[in-house]
């Protein structure tokens, strides 16, 4: 019976040492306020919806360079997928001239998701040189099917605005890591 109840006390003990643990690291990692979130915004020609954009996410608060690399990233590749979907379902029921718009707008959504996957591998491997130019990329590539519908009516204009919206701040997140402000890895 003493033997048990040691037993219980120790393993309260250990769970209690393990709740403290945690608390303690996850205050140490957050390391970053809402000032850095206004910091990529006034780089970006939208500050109302860079700061909506990056704070509908849960990770923003107290979220460093590299979680909100990943956050920008993340609603870039969102938003670029969705309009895919949306290109795709539209492509199945469009002829002529729309058509042809819609499948050039597919391959500029195929590079302009290929280009954001590659900066969130590089992230993934520590490499925030690119990062710029990729989002950079994905961009253009929302501008390029925008401009496919040039004299009509593109029924993408909202996914390529948004999608360009978010590469720029992508662009914005990725200036953090060349500012002399490269951020502690913890291992």
């Amino acid at each position: 019976m003493a033997t048990s109840h040691a037993l219980r006390l120790s393993c309260n003990l250990a769970c209690a040492i393990i709740f403290l643990a945690s608390v303690i690291s996850r205050s140490t990692n957050i390391t970053a306020d809402s000032g850095l979130v206004d910091k990529v915004c006034k780089q970006t020609s939208d500050y109302k919806f860079c700061s909506d954009a990056l704070n509908s996410d849960l990770r923003t608060p107290g979220a460093d360079e590299i979680t909100l690399a990943y956050i920008a990233f993340g609603l870039a590749y969102h938003k670029a997928s969705s309009t895919q979907l949306q290109i795709t379902s539209l492509l199945s029921n469009s002829t002529g001239p729309v058509h042809e718009h819609l499948e050039q707008c597919h391959g500029d959504y195929v590079t302009a998701i290929a280009k954001i996957q590659e900066a969130l591998t590089d992230l993934d491997s520590e490499t925030y040189d690119g990062l710029a130019g990729l989002a950079s990329q994905a961009g253009d590539q929302a501008d390029d099917c925008e401009s496919a519908f040039k004299g009509t009516t593109s029924p993408l204009s909202d996914g390529d605005k948004d999608l360009k919206r978010l590469s720029e701040i992508c662009v914005a997140v990725a200036h953090l890591f060349s500012q002399g402000s490269m951020p502690i890895i913890n291992v």
